[in-house]
């Protein structure tokens, strides 16, 4: 069996309130920052509405414990009150795309914690994330996929937006997200 996959990158614990959440891991000791929430219009015109996932993190040394809740449409219960809206922008013809995806991002996180809360996600790391993504699904291993997302990046010379493929590993000179990522 090759050895494509080089490193946890991250685990994600799924809960059902954040503010006990993020209470626990800081009695833990961890810093951890107000969680993000996305927010995108659902129509060409409409004001953005949070959606999708909250989410925040707990890091250690090469790698983090990302905390993470399902958001009903209109419903932030169980959301942290210092939560960051995180307005997000698609062009109308990927807006249906996007909204699709987060959706179903969204109900399988929702379907795992009715299961119960805890560890439900595991995200590694690869040199080459496509040619492992192919090899676990010729296995019958189901995963997620590998998806480009763009992400707020602090730099020395300030934020920027960068595209990030979770599981490829990043330069250590590319630092962390300032905050949570959007799902």
């Amino acid at each position: 069996m090759p050895h494509d996959i080089t490193r946890l990158r991250h685990v994600g614990h799924v809960v059902s309130d954040m503010s006990q959440a993020i209470a626990l891991y800081r009695r833990l000791g961890f810093h951890v920052p107000p969680p993000g929430v996305p927010a995108l219009a659902p129509r060409e015109g409409a004001a953005p509405e949070p959606f999708g996932a909250a989410n925040t993190h707990a890091d250690l040394s090469r790698s983090f414990v990302e905390l993470v809740t399902p958001l009903k449409p209109g419903n932030a219960e169980g959301l942290s009150p210092d939560a960051l809206i995180v307005p997000l922008q698609a062009s109308p013809e990927k807006l249906p795309l996007l909204m699709s995806r987060i959706g179903e991002t969204s109900a399988q996180l929702g379907e795992w914690r009715d299961r119960f809360e805890g560890l439900h996600i595991l995200m590694f790391s690869s040199p080459d994330v496509d040619g492992t993504a192919n090899r676990l699904t010729a296995a019958g291993v189901g995963h997620g996929g590998v998806n480009t997302v763009g992400r707020p990046v602090e730099t020395p010379n300030g934020v920027r937006t960068e595209p990030v493929r979770p599981g490829a590993g990043h330069p250590p000179d590319q630092g962390r997200p300032p905050g949570p990522a959007a799902r």
